[in-house]
């Protein structure tokens, strides 16, 4: 069975796409016209974009699955960039993949949609709230998007998972790491919290899951650890394996949120990336509750743990670092 993957150029559509290809599934990777990133081997690539419709019916030809991935994230996305991929994109998606008689399409949301609600159990049935979040907002519209599809007789899974770590992270981890070897990194609140964070690994077992079992079909699923340490402790996990003390300061979740918002608006007029985002704030500052009840159901076990992951990723970074690649005397690796 054929299955398109978008988005396989990204760090998790690299992962699925393997862990695919290892379940005996046969794996076409969509990537944009010039992008140049390497895909597992065996997997084939056509060239596409979400964004034009018209690069899409060659991609989801014969397809019987598709693993909608693409997306855009990150600070500083303007909002017109989310409406274009994370919208529009999608709803592209969607037609392409009915026109092509795809039979199940799953789609990888966020529990962003649920707007970042404190000390609230969300579960799966969880009201969506906008809170003026270019990638919280433009997932809830996705949603709807592949349900209108889903209501047309395409059969559909959404995936909601807390943010996802692991080999090729370019976005969560290194700016911790960079933020703690600095001594610039603070606990914000009380850091008793456990963290909200998933491994790669993880994510692709349980699409192989939802791929397999037809009781996914129609539903969605929060997807977190369930037994992750506090964020206190997760930066002293990073501390130990970079060789740097854990930060022992704190900032209350108020201060912190509105230091976050001058940061940003002095990056507007340094160009450069700020320290600290509203974001960031939102996602570490508080605790929220994600049960992961209906994924544990249909078989979801989580088995990377939250320190073994994270020490192996850096692990992993620190040592593409000290490559001989990597070293000055060996370019132009750069």
């Amino acid at each position: 069975m054929r299955v398109l993957v978008t988005g396989a150029g990204g760090f998790v559509g690299r992962a699925v796409s393997k862990r695919l290809m290892q379940a005996g599934w046969t794996v076409r990777a969509l990537l944009l016209p010039n992008e140049d990133t390497e895909v597992p081997e065996g997997v084939e690539v056509v060239r596409g974009d979400i964004t034009k419709p018209e690069t899409l019916p060659a991609a989801f030809a014969d397809c019987a699955t598709a693993i909608h991935l693409a997306a855009i994230t990150g600070y500083g996305v303007p909002w017109e960039a989310c409406k274009r991929v994370n919208i529009d994109g999608t709803r592209n998606v969607a037609e392409a993949a009915m026109a092509a008689g795809v039979e199940h399409l799953v789609h990888m949301s966020s529990v962003a949609v649920y707007g970042r609600v404190p000390e609230v159990v969300l579960d799966e049935s969880a009201a969506h709230r906008s809170i003026n979040d270019p990638y919280g907002d433009t997932k809830i519209a996705a949603e709807v998007i592949v349900r209108e599809a889903e209501a047309k007789g395409l059969g559909l899974t959404i995936l909601r998972p807390t943010v996802i770590y692991g080999p090729g992270d370019r976005l969560f981890l290194p700016k911790l790491m960079d933020n703690v070897r600095t001594g610039r990194a603070r606990v914000i609140g009380p850091g008793a919290h456990p963290v909200d964070l998933v491994h790669v690994a993880d994510v692709a077992d349980f699409i192989v899951l939802v791929l397999r079992e037809p009781a996914a079909r129609g539903q969605a699923y929060n997807l977190n650890h369930p037994q992750n340490p506090t964020w206190r402790r997760m930066l002293e996990i990073v501390g130990e394996e970079i060789g740097k003390p854990a930060p022992t300061g704190t900032l209350p979740y108020p201060g912190a949120f509105l230091l976050a918002g001058l940061m940003e608006l002095r990056s507007r007029v340094t160009g450069k990336e700020p320290r600290l985002t509203r974001y960031a704030v939102r996602v570490i500052g508080r605790q929220y509750r994600y049960p992961t009840t209906q994924a544990q159901a249909l078989g979801f076990q989580p088995k990377v743990s939250l320190e073994d992951g994270i020490r192996s990723c850096i692990q992993a970074m620190i040592g593409a670092k000290n490559s001989p690649a990597d070293e000055p005397a060996a370019k132009p690796a750069a």
